[in-house]
């Protein structure tokens, strides 16, 4: 998967010599209410911390995804390679594609009772 260019990211790494700290800057909204956050990491240990914090969230949010997959293909019957196909077209910022008209239902399961 390309890597998106700096520019694209809602945050960039600096590094502060004068202080030796790592510092992020975070961007968040949409011009003219856009707001940018600093975050200032002095510490190897801090900057370790930062960096499994994020990959436990991108680990949980796998996960959910995995999870939500699996479910629309087991209760709500949707073919899984259409499924992916749909994700892929949502993921894809040229894709102009109904996702309509690229989900398919496979085998609808039995609805159950109770």
């Amino acid at each position: 998967m390309p890597e998106p260019a700096a520019g694209q990211l809602p945050f960039r790494v600096e590094f502060d010599a004068a202080a030796r700290e790592v510092v992020v800057w975070k961007t968040f909204g949409v011009p003219p209410r856009q707001t940018m956050r600093r975050k200032a990491i002095a510490s190897l240990e801090a900057l370790a911390a930062e960096v499994a914090i994020h990959r436990h969230e991108a680990f949980l949010q796998h996960n959910l995804a995995q999870t939500l997959a699996s479910a629309a293909v087991q209760h709500l019957g949707a073919d899984p390679q259409s499924l992916e196909a749909a994700i892929k077209a949502l993921s894809d910022p040229t894709s102009t594609a109904p996702v309509s008209q690229i989900l398919r239902r496979g085998t609808v399961p039995p609805q159950q009772t109770g």
